[in-house]
């Protein structure tokens, strides 16, 4: 079962088991919310669905199917994307996003 928890009126972390597995914070800049992964990359601005309310619980919604349909990736997989990254940028080498694994329902 995914839980919601509120870190304030501006991020909400979804856990499976006590695990984080993805975030939903409001992007000031973006004037947008934000999906993150578990190790903190954003996925996707919901500035893109169309209608006038485009909330939170709209964000959460889709967060929520994005861990059921398997395009959000694991927290093992973020974090381990997060270590690649973190590699190449101490080895100086470009910033490359490496594509999600697919999934097989």
């Amino acid at each position: 079962m995914i839980e919601v928890e509120s870190y304030g009126a501006n991020c909400y972390g979804l856990t499976i088991n006590r695990e984080l597995w993805a975030e939903v914070e409001w992007s000031a800049s973006r004037r947008a919310w934000c999906i993150q992964a578990a190790a903190g990359h954003c996925l996707t601005h919901v500035e893109h669905i169309v209608g006038q309310n485009v909330d939170a619980q709209t964000a959460i919604r889709l967060a929520k199917k994005m861990i059921v349909n398997g395009s959000m990736p694991t927290p093992e997989e973020a974090y381990a994307q997060l270590e690649r990254e973190q590699e190449r940028k101490q080895l100086g080498e470009p910033f490359v996003i490496d594509p999600l694994p697919e999934r097989t329902p």
